[in-house]
């Protein structure tokens, strides 16, 4: 029995690099895939959430095209940004508290990530993947809300009773995957394990 022969950059492995072993693909899924980094900023146990302001600095500062900013400015979500090309998640982190949030002397904790795939709406039949990566900010005492131009709103809000059906962009999700992973005071007064 002859042995499989396989293209280069046709191979069932993800490893989406052009130097890629010979198993391996060169090109993103059909069904698509993002990398992004969401930035918590936490405060009393609540966190900072935005909406979308129609305002082009959008596609500049996460990506953001006119037709999802114009479909999702109804509902809250998470301060977030896709990564550019090579772009360390930290630096990421930082583009949205200076650039988006404009947030000073902010302190950021080490990024961790998460993974979702769901059916693309764009490929039909195909899975579109998701790379997270969840950076929790701590901003200093002094600093007061400022909402910057391409937000209609910012807003302290507490994730734990904020309706799920708030959230615009999946971002009910986004939050749950976090809060998951936060030791919690349940209203026993006991401490969860974080996962």
């Amino acid at each position: 029995m002859r042995a499989p022969q396989f293209v280069p950059g046709a191979g069932p492995f993800l490893w989406l690099m052009k130097h890629a072993p010979p198993l391996g693909f060169e090109q993103v899924p059909p069904g698509g895939m993002c990398v992004c980094a969401y930035l918590f900023v936490t405060r009393r146990g609540q966190i900072l959430l935005g909406k979308y302001a129609d305002d082009p600095q959008w596609e500049a500062l996460a990506g953001l095209e006119p037709e999802r900013r114009q479909t999702h400015g109804w509902g809250w979500t998470v301060p977030a940004t896709h990564l550019k090309l090579g772009e360390d998640p930290r630096e990421a982190a930082r583009r949205i508290g200076e650039e988006i949030l404009r947030i000073p002397k902010l302190q950021y904790s080490e990024p961790r990530s998460e993974v979702d795939f769901y059916p693309s709406k764009m490929a039909p039949g195909e899975k579109h993947y998701d790379i997270w990566f969840f950076v929790d900010g701590t901003p200093p005492k002094e600093y007061e809300l400022r909402v910057p131009p391409w937000y209609t709103e910012l807003s302290w809000q507490d994730p734990r009773t904020l309706s799920a059906t708030a959230y615009a962009r999946g971002h009910e999700d986004v939050v749950a995957r976090w809060l998951a992973t936060k030791s919690n005071v349940v209203g026993t007064g006991t401490k969860t394990a974080a996962r």
